[in-house]
């Protein structure tokens, strides 16, 4: 095994001159004296999401793999989507659908679940929520992606959603 070694500039030999104390600044300067300039808060979408977000985005990806399953019609989904965006949005969880189908074996039976492997979800403004999440159907992993937003009424409505 290689290591990497970094060198540095040798520290002076002799103490400073009169002349240099003044004009030279000192490491310890920097930390005694306070920035100027605050440091930056970290992004909220890092941090995570609230509570009430987590809990819209599995609600809505559990009625996601219900439709998937095909315990449930996908033309109850419009019922938890924004209107403008409805059609596209249970377009894309019809696609999810048909490729679950095509995943199944002739052998499962209805009782076998498509299962959440890993949902992620961040919440990049207060009231808007993004999720991700990795399913496991029959062996097999899909990805999808979807946007939901809180309404003045205090609804959480799916705006987006991608099969990747």
């Amino acid at each position: 095994m290689t290591s990497v070694h970094r060198l540095l500039p040798a520290p002076p030999h002799e103490p400073a001159t009169a002349d240099e104390v003044v004009s030279r600044p000192s490491p310890l300067d920097a930390a005694i004296v306070p920035a100027a300039v605050p440091e930056p808060l970290p992004l909220e979408a890092l941090v995570g999401a609230s509570g009430v977000c987590q809990t819209a985005a599995r609600r809505f990806l559990m009625l996601v793999i219900e439709v998937c399953q095909g315990f449930r019609p996908s033309g109850q989904l419009v019922r938890v989507c924004r209107p403008a965006e409805a059609i596209q949005i249970t377009e894309e969880i019809a696609r999810l659908a048909r490729r679950v189908g095509e995943h199944r074996p002739r052998t499962a039976v209805r009782g076998e679940v498509v299962k959440p492997r890993r949902l992620r979800v961040c919440e990049p403004r207060p009231g808007i929520g993004e999720a991700a999440v990795v399913l496991n159907a029959y062996g097999t992993v899909i990805a999808f992606a979807f946007r939901i937003e809180r309404q003045a009424d205090g609804a959480w409505l799916a705006t987006a959603a991608v099969l990747l």
